[in-house]
């Protein structure tokens, strides 16, 4: 009997600490669209470090939102100037003078379907291919 309770609190306390770091620390994303390609293609999974949201960078594939989770591309960080319609924007990096924080600084994040403007409050973490597709010739 002593060996059962302690194989269900063991188990207990490692369903917890999973659910734990899978809500702040890292977890997988799968794509619901082919927007990325040729990087990634639908039902091609991610992993989503959850603790490198401040050190997002041109380039780098991230997870947004809120309720439901998009995955993206960094085309343009904080001080970069984007052409919208002829006219030349400059991405901000802050939300008022004198502010530092971080959270608020603004990524304009492109894929193939649309680019759209975010702020690093919506950004859940860098996300990297789990699979690499490999061209067949």
């Amino acid at each position: 009997m002593l060996n059962a309770l302690k194989f269900i609190v063991s188990l207990a306390v490692a369903i917890v600490l999973m659910l734990i770091v899978r809500a702040y620390a890292f977890t997988i994303c799968t794509t619901t669209s082919d927007n990325l390609i040729p990087g990634l293609r639908r039902g091609d999974k991610v992993f989503v470090n959850r603790l490198q949201k401040s050190s997002v960078g041109r380039g780098d594939l991230v997870v947004f939102g809120d309720s439901v989770l998009s995955i993206s591309r960094v085309a343009a960080v904080g001080g970069d100037t984007i052409e919208i319609g002829g006219e030349s924007f400059i991405v901000t990096d802050h939300c008022s003078d004198g502010c530092g924080c971080g959270a608020c600084r603004n990524y304009l994040l492109a894929s193939d379907a649309d680019s759209v403007i975010v702020t690093g409050n919506e950004i859940v973490g860098k996300a990297y291919p789990l699979k690499l597709r490999v061209k067949k010739e």
